[in-house]
């Protein structure tokens, strides 16, 4: 039986984890790091971790090979991303989510419009044809509107009321992150003069405001033990203490299961973490069938029908293998993923509604590869598709 850990990372000197562009480009002349560290650096942060604590009490280093055995137990389950004010202990209040691709923000609208997918009346244009493709519903305005940008981050009491289909004031201020640019030289040891060869910069992520801080909440299997309370996270391995989180901020919110107890004629999927398909965007295990993608959810015992995805440009992902090359180091291959963010529109083949149990199911479930690494985790929605009518949600004026 596998026995999870809940814990929380907090990190105390910013984070700098570098995205895949070069140290030096034509548009900064810096090295740029991610909005929000991936998964599996997460898990490579926690192994090391656990694996120093296992060097501590072997009382010897462990070389390349024994380092990969004696941490591979250690696996990322179900991740949060937190925030809450100082010396306060964690609750769900404190949870924020990555903002869903179907909210939109327009210019002079109080709330968040919510885009609705429809039956498309125009084919698009490919390197195949593809019927099951070409059947998938978009996107549609019935007036004209400006778009803004949308925020990063939203609380856990927005996101909640998204998901049952309530409206969210587009007026109210988002949480969100600041970044600082860090400069680094490095030093000739024979002259201790710079060594303009090392002389760099880079973003850094501040997870520190003034009135609130910010923590990554994971669902860890630690094998035996514990780790210690301090660690490193990220490129330059900056500090982050570990905490212990209460499980039920895992679990899914009441209010969310009442709403489908009524009954939810469709269901929608955002992804929390990026995803990864065998086939890019589309969903592992879906098939064409009759025109139309036809398959199933983890924990589901129905057939699905994809009725739409909105997906953004994918992310691509790699890493840093410190393991490889006989303790070298190496970097690992790049995927592309599905973003966080992402919205798939599903329907039962047997028409019938998605009711609590599916949506308990769902909450935080795994979808896709690489679950162990903590990508693929997504949450359900409640949707009522209206195919014979076009998007007639009006936001407030």
């Amino acid at each position: 039986m596998t026995t999870y850990t809940y814990l929380a990372l907090l990190p105390r000197d910013g984070l700098f984890c570098k995205d895949g562009r070069g140290w030096y480009t034509s548009a900064s002349g810096r090295g740029h790091g991610l909005d929000w560290p991936w998964p599996s650096t997460i898990l490579g942060a926690l192994r090391t971790a656990w694996g120093r604590t296992a060097e501590a009490v072997s009382g010897k280093l462990f070389d390349h090979r024994t380092w990969l055995e004696e941490t591979a137990a250690v696996q990322l389950g179900r991740m949060l991303t937190l925030r809450r004010p100082p010396d306060t202990d964690w609750n769900t209040t404190h949870l924020v989510w990555t903002a869903p691709l179907d909210a939109l923000w327009l210019e002079g609208r109080r709330e968040v419009f919510p885009l609705q997918p429809i039956p498309s009346r125009a084919p698009t244009l490919g390197r195949d044809d593809d019927t099951a493709r070409e059947s998938l519903w978009r996107p549609a305005l019935d007036e004209a509107g400006k778009p803004l940008p949308s925020p990063r981050w939203w609380r856990q009491d927005d996101f909640v009321a998204w998901l049952t289909g309530q409206p969210v004031s587009a007026q109210k201020p988002f949480p969100a992150t600041a970044r600082r640019v860090q400069t680094r030289v490095g030093i000739r040891p024979e002259t201790l003069t710079t060594d303009d060869g090392l002389l760099f910069s880079h973003d850094v992520l501040e997870t520190l405001e003034l009135h609130a801080e910010w923590a990554i909440g994971v669902e860890v299997t630690l094998p035996g033990g514990a780790v210690d309370a301090v660690a490193t996270l990220g490129s330059d391995s900056r500090l982050v203490r570990i905490e212990t989180l209460p499980e039920t901020l895992f679990a899914p919110p009441a209010r969310l299961l009442e709403t489908f107890q009524a009954g939810s004629r469709g269901l929608r999927i955002i992804a929390v973490t990026p995803l990864a398909f065998a086939r890019g965007w589309l969903p592992d295990g879906f098939e064409q069938h009759d025109g139309q993608y036809v398959g199933r959810l983890p924990g589901l015992p129905h057939d699905l029908v994809l009725r739409a995805a909105f997906v953004p440009r994918p992310l691509h992902v790699s890493g840093w293998n410190r393991a490889a090359h006989s303790g070298k180091g190496a970097p690992k291959p790049t995927a592309r993923m599905v973003a966080p963010g992402a919205v798939y529109f599903f329907e039962r083949v047997d028409e019938q509604p998605f009711d609590a149990a599916h949506a308990r199911s769902l909450w935080l479930a795994a979808l896709g590869a690489r679950t162990e690494e903590g990508f693929g985790r997504v949450v359900p929605g409640i949707w009522h598709p209206t195919p014979k009518t076009p998007n007639t949600t009006q936001p407030t004026p």
